[in-house]
């Protein structure tokens, strides 16, 4: 005869027991759907600055494409952060390289969410787009500390006497990469 406070505990210990098996199948019903939702992220976050600033009086958000917008105090200034042409002209083609890449994500996780093409390859070229966009984003970082400290100063303000600090738009590219990469690999070995 099982005593009813154990009874009650193991059935407790039976049910989480349920609800993490069906958080697993869960998960394997749905893993396609990571990197439909890490290409919408990264391409979402080229749209959010990839980093502020607060340190004056002013307040500066700066895009990854050099746009910058001043807004606190009024009146709101928008212009170029940095005219350098090699600068600019990097940061345009690495925001282009992740918007493409993006894209690619998008319509291949939508083609094999779709079932029109669910060829092993196929699912492996997604990683890609996701190496791509982790290293655009990490040669835009690395370019911008580059300049700021070929005059002396710094980009970031983790590093010394930097202006600038991370933001959604320089965060996002990685987080969307990483649901892609766990999409890609949970597709392959989950089913």
């Amino acid at each position: 005869m099982v005593h009813k406070p154990f009874k009650r505990t193991l059935i407790k210990i039976l049910n989480i027991f349920r609800i993490g098996c069906s958080t697993i199948t869960f998960f394997k019903q749905n893993a396609r759907y990571f990197a439909l939702v890490g290409g919408f992220i990264t391409l979402i976050t080229l749209l959010t600055p990839t980093s502020f600033s607060t340190d004056t009086i002013a307040t500066y958000y700066v895009w990854m494409f050099q746009i910058f917008l001043h807004v606190d105090p009024p009146p709101i200034n928008v212009g170029l952060l940095r005219t350098d042409p090699t600068l600019l002209t990097i940061s345009i083609i690495l925001t282009v390289i992740i918007f493409l890449n993006a894209i690619i994500t998008i319509l291949g996780s939508s083609l094999y969410r779709k079932r029109l093409d669910s060829d092993q390859k196929r699912k492996r070229f997604l990683l890609i787009p996701a190496i791509l966009i982790i290293v655009s984003t990490l040669v835009w970082i690395i370019m911008m500390e580059g300049y700021y400290m070929y005059y002396g100063s710094n980009h970031w303000v983790g590093l010394g006497e930097g202006h600038y600090i991370p933001y959604l738009g320089i965060i996002g590219p990685f987080i969307g990469s990483v649901l892609i990469v766990i999409g890609v690999l949970s597709e392959r070995n989950i089913k």
